[in-house]
């Protein structure tokens, strides 16, 4: 049983009844509450729109797809709860995909459950949950996208990133959780994920990780 994840409610949103179920039960063994398995659109809405949870996994071929992942996705982001897209392979279009449409992160079924608890429980400390594989995919496209944005688009100023938030960045590109960035700075952990919500909208960055890897890219380029 993961310590960390235990007591932490979930939904699972999946068509497939099999997968849908042996996710549940596989979650349940590493202490997760599974309170609600969905199978189609309407029911993972209604679920993603009414609090239950702390965090709905939901698949992105939940039909039609990609439109049904896509709005409960939307949905459970208005009603605060935390949006995970699973998805059976890894290419990185699925993960894009599932960043564009606002998951926090993307999980696929080839992992064992103890990754996905672990992911779970990080997504609820404000981290993102994506494999080091996919981190690294993902690090890479942006990279690859990135030359258009001056290092001056990361400074302090009243447009763009406040002299707090580019400490918060600092501190995420050290790779630091936001428990640990807000002990480094002294302020709150949900002013940690604040901050690190504008800082992601200004930089137009898909994730944290993302983020940190083009402060790290501008700073070198501007030494």
């Amino acid at each position: 049983m993961d310590r960390l994840a235990q007591g932490i409610t979930v939904a699972v949103c999946d068509a497939g009844e099999i997968s849908r179920v042996g996710i549940a039960r596989s979650l349940a063994r590493h202490g997760l509450e599974v309170v609600a398995e969905e199978g189609d659109r309407a029911g993972a809405l209604r679920v993603a729109r009414s609090g239950r949870a702390a965090v709905v996994l939901v698949d992105l071929t939940l039909p039609p797809a990609p439109e049904a992942a896509f709005s409960v996705v939307a949905a459970a982001n208005d009603s605060g709860t935390i949006a995970i897209a699973v998805g059976v392979e890894g290419a990185p279009e699925g993960l894009f995909t599932a960043l564009r449409a606002g998951a926090a992160g993307y999980l696929t079924k080839d992992l064992p459950s103890s990754c996905w608890a672990g992911a779970i429980a990080a997504a609820v400390r404000g981290e993102t949950p994506i494999s080091r594989a996919m981190t690294a995919v993902l690090v890479q496209r942006y990279r690859e996208d990135a030359g258009r944005m001056p290092v001056a688009a990361i400074m302090p100023s009243d447009r763009r990133l406040t002299p707090r938030e580019l400490d918060v960045l600092r501190c995420v590109a050290d790779g630091l959780t936001n428990r640990l960035v807000a002990a480094e700075l002294s302020i709150s952990v949900e002013t940690v994920r604040s901050h690190v919500s504008n800082i992601l909208a200004k930089l137009e960055a898909p994730s944290r990780t993302a983020a940190a890897a083009r402060y790290h890219e501008l700073t070198a380029a501007a030494r």
